[in-house]
C-alpha cells in the first residue's frame, strides 16, 4: 500500500495524512493569487484597466495609464469584506462566515509635464508622471467549517496510509502505532497497517461523525513605484517596480467520533491479531476493542514572505476614442519562511461512559516542521481594449496566467529532491488559465456616474472542478475643487470541492471524502480622493 498524493487546493492535516510536498504545493498556489487592486472606480468596472488610464489604479495595473494624468492625484480606499462559506458534507449543510475591514489602497500620482511655459502641447513627450501606491491585493481571512456522518472512510484510514508508506514507521508513525493502540498489522500485505475503527470499510453499516474547521488569517500586499509617459496623446508607456509582503496563519481542527472493532469483526480480518490473544501481556490491546473514541487532529501554520517584481505596459490610441493596451508582469521572486505544528490526540471511552479510560497525544517534536524556501509566482500577460462614448465608456481585458510555471526553490541547495518533486507536482497539477474582465461607465450628468463590471477567473487546476467569478456595481460623484468619492459593491463566488484527508482508494475500495464548498465574498469598497 502506498500513500496517495493529495489533491492540491484541498485542505489536509499534515500530522495525519499529509506530506511536506503537498503542503508546499498547496501554498505556492495560494501565495501566487491576488488582483491588481486599486480604487473603487476600477473595481466597479471589473478591474478591466489594461486599456484605461487616468486613475490611481494605473499604478498597480497598467503603469502606462499614468501618462493620462494632466494633474496630480491622491486617494485612499477602504474595504469591508464579508467572507461566507456554504458547505455540503455527506448531505449535511453548514454555514460559516468572517468579516474584515482594512485599508485596501492608497496612492499618489505626481504630474510632471515637460512643457510649463509655452511650446507645443500636442506633440512629442508631454509628461513623465510618477506614481506611488500601497495595495492590499489578497485577504486570507476566512472561517470554513463542515460536518457530517461519513459512512465510507475514517481519517484513521489516512493515518494507516502514512504508517504503511516507506519510512512511515519512524517518528510520528512509530509514536502513533505504539501509543494509540488503534492500528494492527495487515495480514494480507507485508509492511502495511490497518485501523481498528468500524465503518463502511468493513461492514457497510458503521459511520464516523466528522467535523472540520479551518481558520485563516493574514493578507498579501504590495508597495509599487510606477512611471508613465505620454507621447503626442497617442502612445503611452509605463513601467512599475513592486515590493510584495504577506503573512498567513492557518489553524485547522479535525474531529472524528467513532467506534473500534469488536472481537468478532477483527477475527474476520486478522484472526491472529495480538488484540485477540488471551495472554495477560496483551490485556491492554484487548481492552481497546469495542470502545468509543474521539480523535482530534490539530494543525497550525505560520508563514510570511517578501518578494519583488516588475511590470511593463503600453497603451495606444488608434482614434481619440478607441485604445488598446498591453501589460507584461514578471514573476514575483519571493523568499518565504514557513513553520507548522501538528498534533494528534486520541481518547477512548467505555460504552455509556463520559469519562475516558485512555488518552494519548503525539509529541510536539514529531509534528514540528520549519523550512525557508524561494518561490517564483506565475508571469502574467494582459491585453485590453476600450471605447469611449460621449456619455461613458466600455472596456475589456483578457489575461493569461501560467500557474504551471510556478517554481519552488531550495535556497541552500540542501534538499534538491524536495525541490525536484515539488516542481514536478506543480507541473502535474496546475495549468495555464485565461482570466476575462469587462466593465463600463455611464455619466449621468456632470457630477454622478454609474459603473458595472464582471470578472471571470480561469481554472488553475488540471484535474479539479473550479469556478470563480465576480460581479460588481458602483457609483461615483465629483464633489468640486478636485474632490471625488466612489462607492462599489462586488460579489465574488468561488465553487470548489475539498477533502479533509485523502486515502489510498484502490486499497480501501472507497473514495476519499469530499465537501462541496461555495465561498461567497461580498466587498464594499469606498474611495475618497482629490486632484491637485
Amino acid at each position: 500500500m502506498t500513500i496517495k498524493k493529495l489533491l492540491f487546493g484541498t485542505a489536509f492535516l499534515l500530522g495525519a495524512a499529509g506530506t511536506a510536498q503537498a503542503q508546499y504545493t498547496k501554498d505556492v498556489l495560494l501565495f501566487s493569487q491576488g488582483d491588481n487592486g486599486g480604487t473603487a472606480r476600477f473595481k466597479a468596472m471589473g478591474n478591466a484597466s489594461t486599456a484605461l488610464g487616468g486613475d490611481i489604479s494605473s499604478i498597480t495595473g497598467n503603469p502606462a495609464g499614468l501618462g493620462y494624468f494632466n494633474q496630480s492625484d491622491i486617494s485612499v480606499t477602504g474595504r469591508y469584506l464579508n467572507n461566507k462559506n456554504k458547505t455540503d458534507y455527506f448531505g449535511q449543510n453548514s454555514n460559516s462566515s468572517k468579516n474584515n475591514f482594512n485599508l485596501d489602497n492608497a496612492g499618489i500620482v505626481f504630474h510632471l509635464p515637460t512643457y510649463r511655459n509655452g511650446g507645443n502641447l500636442e506633440q512629442g513627450w508631454l509628461n513623465f508622471n510618477v506614481g506611488i501606491a500601497y495595495n492590499r491585493n489578497y485577504v486570507y481571512n476566512n472561517l470554513l467549517e463542515y460536518r457530517g456522518i461519513n459512512n465510507t472512510s475514517s481519517i484513521t484510514d489516512a493515518y494507516s496510509d502514512r504508517l504503511s508508506s516507506p519510512g512511515g514507521m519512524k517518528g510520528w508513525g512509530q509514536e502513533v502505532y505504539n501509543n494509540s493502540l488503534l492500528f494492527d498489522v495487515d495480514p494480507k500485505n507485508a509492511g502495511a497497517y490497518i485501523p481498528l475503527t468500524v465503518g463502511g470499510n468493513y461492514d457497510g453499516k458503521g459511520g464516523f461523525n466528522q467535523i472540520n474547521s479551518i481558520l485563516e488569517k493574514g493578507s498579501k500586499s504590495e508597495s509599487v513605484l510606477s512611471f508613465g509617459a505620454n507621447y503626442s496623446n497617442k502612445l503611452y508607456l509605463g513601467a512599475a517596480l513592486g515590493f510584495t509582503a504577506f503573512s498567513y496563519d492557518n489553524s485547522s481542527w479535525f474531529t472524528e467520533y467513532g467506534q473500534t472493532m469488536t472481537a468478532d469483526q477483527l477475527t474476520k480480518i486478522n484472526k491472529d491479531s495480538e488484540y485477540l490473544k488471551p495472554e495477560a501481556a496483551y490485556a491492554k490491546k484487548r481492552e481497546m476493542l469495542d470502545k468509543d473514541y474521539e480523535l482530534y487532529d490539530d494543525y497550525a501554520q505560520v508563514t510570511d514572505g517578501t518578494g519583488v517584481d516588475f511590470k511593463l505596459g503600453v497603451i495606444y490610441k488608434f482614434t481619440p476614442t478607441f485604445s488598446m493596451g498591453f501589460t507584461a508582469k514578471s514573476p514575483t521572486f519571493m523568499s518565504i519562511r514557513d513553520e507548522s505544528y501538528s498534533n494528534s490526540e486520541f481518547r477512548y471511552f467505555k460504552p455509556n461512559e463520559d469519562k475516558s479510560f485512555k488518552e494519548y497525544r503525539t509529541s510536539d517534536d514529531a509534528g514540528h516542521s520549519y523550512l525557508e524556501y524561494n518561490m517564483n509566482t506565475p508571469y502574467k500577460l494582459s491585453l485590453g481594449a476600450s471605447q469611449v462614448f460621449s456619455r461613458g465608456l466600455i472596456t475589456a481585458d483578457v489575461e493569461w496566467v501560467d500557474f504551471g510555471a510556478i517554481r519552488f526553490k531550495d535556497p541552500g541547495a540542501y534538499n534538491k529532491a524536495l525541490e525536484q518533486e515539488m516542481n514536478q507536482n506543480i507541473k502535474n497539477n496546475y495549468q495555464g488559465a485565461f482570466n476575462a474582465r469587462i466593465g463600463g461607465e455611464v455619466l449621468f450628468d456632470n457630477v454622478f456616474s454609474g459603473r458595472a463590471g464582471f470578472n471571470y477567473s480561469g481554472n488553475p487546476y488540471k484535474n479539479a472542478d473550479y469556478t470563480n467569478y465576480t460581479a460588481s456595481l458602483g457609483i461615483g460623484a465629483k464633489l468640486g475643487r478636485g474632490m471625488y468619492i466612489d462607492l462599489t459593491g462586488a460579489y465574488n463566488a468561488v465553487n470548489y470541492k475539498e477533502s479533509p484527508y485523502l486515502i489510498d482508494e484502490q486499497y480501501f475500495g472507497n473514495t476519499s471524502p469530499v465537501a462541496d464548498i461555495k465561498n461567497q465574498r461580498t466587498n464594499v469598497v469606498l474611495t475618497i480622493g482629490s486632484k491637485f
